[in-house]
């Protein structure tokens, strides 16, 4: 199995960032900031959860000081960006190219069993975040548990994902 040991430190950071990118990308694709508060708790209790993982690489994610390397590196980036450019769109654009480094690296040095663990902590962290509130709701009532523009992005790493696969496959 893959360890942090053995990947380079660009790689490391792709890998240790696209959980939380994705996370602040599927909160930002929709409803108010009452929603966005309770998909953000919901992804990183996810990302804490990965502790109990059993695959070392993503165990790794779940350091605490990992998570605040992440935070923080995201933060940085973030606010580095002018105002017009702090969009959802930048943001899932941002958490697409990471997720394609991360599995680059995956690629490189892992198998696709590692490929499998990771890729299914980081979607089931995107559906965790969006099915964490419903967006367009009236005081809990009516709305949708997971909007379009949710299911559009969670498809988008899907794609990427299910791309990566096929390749792996190939004899």
């Amino acid at each position: 199995m893959l360890t942090r040991d053995t990947l380079g430190s660009e790689e490391w950071t792709a890998i240790r960032n696209t959980p939380h990118l994705v996370m602040l990308a599927v909160s930002g694709a929709g409803g108010s900031a009452l929603d966005s508060m309770l998909e953000r708790h919901a992804g990183l209790k996810g990302i804490v959860e990965a502790m109990h993982s059993t695959h070392p690489l993503v165990r790794d994610i779940a350091d605490s000081v990992h998570i605040m390397g992440a935070q923080d590196e995201i933060r940085s980036w973030y606010y580095t960006l002018e105002e017009v450019h702090r969009t959802p769109t930048n943001l899932q654009e941002k958490a697409l190219e990471s997720m394609r480094h991360a599995l680059d690296a995956l690629d490189a040095h892992g198998s696709p069993d590692d490929l499998l663990h990771y890729a299914e902590f980081v979607l089931s962290t995107a559906n965790r975040v969006a099915g964490a509130a419903r967006e367009g709701d009236l005081f809990g009532i009516g709305g949708e548990l997971i909007s379009g523009g949710e299911r559009s992005f969670i498809e988008r790493i899907e794609t990427a994902v299910q791309s990566r696969r096929r390749i792996l496959s190939r004899p």
